[in-house]
């Protein structure tokens, strides 16, 4: 409150006092006082009403109304004989009231809502002052105001501060420049050392930095030598700040007719005043135009989760592999325009590449693609993605297989084709197969096999399109000088995938890729947000100890010549052992796309379809039909195994088996035929003497099977790991059932990946139920004709535990 309604207050309250005494005391000094005092007051007013002036008479009788009605009260109590009760309750009600009038009494002064603020005089005031009216920030202030050229130029700099652990909000540029009356361009932010509480703001209207946006681009960027020589602007948009994404600001170009604009991304950086690194700054060019487009921070730190549904192809056949730096979501085309599934993937270690080829593996299977991934060196998080695909594993032989098999997949498939009367379509009988051959140079360096693997990766690169067979190159880097149709190879790639994540410092994307990425020029991606340090704070010697935000899965799009700067999606990989994310991504019903049954069987005649770990022959023999090699050299099959008779196989068990043993353990130290051994056992079970504590497991029938007894029964069984109690009980009665122990079979009725299969076929034969495994041929079923429910029932029970749970 104002002094002087302070003043007026305590007037107000020693007025009530002397109107209750004063009048009956009969006191001509104070008669005298009233009587002047009313006089001006109305003498006063009366003047105001003469000459018209309404207004400031209104306003006069508001500041008179106290002295104009205390001197009404005062005469009334004086005139009244003697002293009346009601003489004290008046004057009272005379002093509340005026004081309840005081705000209006006093037309200098407003209620405490409405105190205006006192500015200091000055350029400092006006900044301030502007700031308040215009409620850039409410609840902000401005301190440290100070003019950067002269007093005559309206350059200055300041904080913005706010309340007291709070941090500044974010504030449009443009809503700042409307404020003080200047181009959007003249104004900038940056965090100080106090952190986001305090943000230094920079008006420069008058600097280099303030001029027109025409100004700076005919100055800096469309000269000659400049970032992009010859451009002019066609459009400026500015977008404010919408969710997660930041506000940017955008500038369409475009170069003359005919010419195709070049850009040089560094130096279009340091025209806008910005890092590169920083990665605010995005360019798309499309032959004569170019969109800038310029962020007010780094528009792509929140990765977003990947869902089956965003993987699933849309009415285009494309699928979303992550979020384009403007929101979008970014997609890529499951084929390329010329119908071929190639591809390519260049990352650097850490820079999300397994994580995408999750996802691009995701999407195909929910496409209904099969696929075989191979690598140079085992990876944990890759062999987690291969329980989700057909064929998966690591190094030069398994590659050489892979390929061999791939080979000779198209020349079955070239017979379907014939059947069909077309080339691969959707609508052919079999599905498309995709080969990810990541670390793609170290295969093709192999001393033995990278030859043959850079020949037989050529061929399907050239010719898999009419079979269905796509190729996807990843790696830290490509290099494609091995293929000796590396120009039509190009070609072929350039339409279909391609993701270009972190590379390596100071290499070109045009030579990571191979050549495969055209001459797009895409900017380089950061280890790092944020964890640079200025030349400035260098040379001042200033320290820093923030990390910075991952750039883990940032990277571009790159279709023919067009790149889309994006951030992959997330699935969870993890490094540590726990369980990961894959279930979500892949399709829900768990089922693996695989190869047709007489795709299957074609490859399995031509000895290429088995574990595909067994080394490569040395040498090769022609079928006569372009067929797979005969293997001989260095690979030979193993002899079949000496059946003896089953008197001297007793007698061989009976000297074997001297503590508990399983059925596998017994065979391995018996030379006899796994069915001859599985009868003897059964036998000698009989004949009481061998005893059978549990299914699969025999024991000498002298043992002393009480200590077993007092121990309580067997723990439950243990399956290997990634076998399913359920799938095993499934695999156990299509192989009993059908008598037919084939990896192959249990791939294509489970749908369940090649490796899985073998899994189950071992967890089979750890039971006793079929043979070992003999090269790519089926496995000997041992079950007795008859036995099947008693086996089966037997098998359940061993398992009902793991059932239950």
């Amino acid at each position: 409150m104002p002094t002087r309604a302070k003043t007026e207050l305590a007037a107000y309250g020693a007025s009530t006092a002397a109107l209750a005494v004063l009048p009956n005391m009969e006191l001509l000094p104070a008669h005298a006082s009233v009587a002047a005092i009313s006089g001006v007051s109305t003498w006063w007013l009366y003047q105001r009403v003469k000459h018209g002036d309404f207004p400031k008479a209104l306003r006069s009788a508001q500041r008179l109304l106290g002295p104009l009605t205390g001197s009404a009260v005062y005469t009334a109590a004086a005139i009244a004989p003697g002293n009346s009760w009601w003489e004290i309750p008046l004057a009272v009600g005379w002093g509340a009231l005026m004081s309840a009038w005081l705000p209006a009494s006093r037309s200098s002064w407003t209620p405490p809502s409405d105190l205006a603020t006192v500015y200091p005089p000055g350029f400092a005031g006006l900044v301030m002052r502007l700031w308040d009216q215009h409620e850039v920030a409410p609840d902000t202030r401005l301190e440290n105001i100070q003019q950067t050229i002269s007093p005559s130029h309206p350059d200055f700099t300041c904080d913005i501060v706010a309340p007291t652990g709070k941090p500044v909000p974010r504030i449009d540029d443009s809503v700042i420049a409307a404020c003080f009356g200047v181009p959007t361009l003249a104004v900038s932010l940056r965090e100080t050392e106090h952190g986001p509480g305090r943000i230094r703001l920079t008006v420069a209207p008058t600097q280099e930095a303030g001029r027109s946006i025409d100004d700076l681009w005919s100055t800096l960027i469309s000269r000659p030598g400049g970032a992009i020589p010859g451009s002019s602007i066609v459009r400026v948009e500015r977008q404010p700040a919408q969710g997660q994404l930041p506000a940017r600001g955008m500038i369409l170009a475009a170069v003359e007719p005919g010419e195709v604009a070049r850009v040089n991304f560094d130096q279009l950086c340091s025209a806008f005043g910005v890092k590169a690194e920083e990665m605010r700054l995005v360019v798309e060019s499309r032959g004569n135009e170019v969109l800038v487009t310029l962020y007010e921070a780094a528009p792509l730190k929140v990765a977003r989760r990947a869902t089956r549904e965003l993987l699933t192809l849309d009415a285009y056949g494309r699928y979303t592999i992550g979020t384009a730096h403007d929101g979008a979501d970014a997609k890529v085309h499951m084929r390329s325009a010329s119908g071929t599934f190639h591809g390519f993937l260049v990352g650097v270690t850490g820079s999300g590449k397994t994580v995408s080829l999750a996802l691009m593996c995701a999407a195909w299977a929910l496409a209904g693609m099969a696929s075989w991934v191979t690598s140079a060196r085992p990876d944990a998080q890759m062999s987690a993605v291969g329980r989700h695909v057909d064929r998966q594993g690591s190094g030069p032989v398994f590659t050489w297989w892979l390929l061999k098999a791939a080979v000779a997949l198209m020349d079955v498939r070239g017979q379907m084709n014939t059947e069909a009367g077309h080339d691969y379509s959707p609508h052919s009988p079999y599905p498309a197969l995709t080969l990810v051959l990541d670390e793609f140079n170290s295969l093709t360096g192999d001393d033995l096999f990278g030859d043959e693997i850079a020949q037989m990766t050529d061929v399907l690169a050239r010719e898999g399109r009419k079979f269905g067979i796509g190729v996807i190159f990843a790696g830290q880097s490509l290099n494609l000088d091995k293929l000796g149709g590396s120009s039509s190879l190009r070609d072929q790639v350039q339409g279909g995938i391609g993701v270009v994540l972190r590379i390596t410092g100071g290499i070109a994307a045009r030579q990571a890729t191979g050549g495969l990425a055209g001459d797009t020029d895409l900017p380089p991606v950061p280890d790092r947000l944020g964890a640079h340090m200025s030349l400035m704070d260098r040379m001042l010697g200033t320290a820093t100890d923030v990390p910075g935000e991952t750039t883990q899965g940032m990277g571009h799009t790159v279709t023919g010549s067009d790149a889309t700067m994006m951030r992959t999606l997330y699935v969870h990989l993890p490094d540590d052992g726990s369980p990961d994310g894959l279930d979500e991504i892949f399709p829900a019903s768990g089922a693996i796309n695989t190869l047709t049954d007489r795709e299957i069987d074609a490859l399995a005649q031509h000895g290429l379809w088995h574990e595909w770990t067994m080394p490569p022959p040395t040498g090769r023999e022609d079928d006569g039909d372009g067929g797979s090699a005969t293997l001989i050299g260095s690979f030979t099959p193993p002899p079949p195994a000496r059946k003896l008779k089953k008197s001297s196989v007793k007698d061989k068990i009976l000297a074997v088996v001297d503590r508990e043993m399983t059925a596998k353990e017994v065979r391995e130290q018996v030379d006899a035929a796994a069915g001859t051994i599985r009868n003897a056992l059964s036998d000698l079970v009989t004949d009481g003497k061998l005893h059978q504590p549990q299914h699969g497991v025999y024991a000498p029938a002298s043992a002393d099977v009480s200590a077993a007894a007092e121990q309580g029964p067997a723990e439950g069984e243990q399956l290997p790991e990634g076998v399913d109690a359920e799938l095993l009980m499934l695999a156990a009665d299509l192989v009993v059932t059908t008598r037919f122990g084939s990896q192959s079979m249990l791939q294509r009725k489970l749908r369940v990946g090649f490796a899985l299969a073998g899994a189950l076929l071992d967890a089979l034969e750890e039971r006793g139920l079929v043979g070992p495994a003999d090269g790519s041929k089926a496995r000997e079923v041992l079950v007795p004709i008859g036995a099947d429910e008693d086996v089966l029932r037997e098998l359940r029970g061993g398992l009902e535990p793991i059932l239950q749970d």
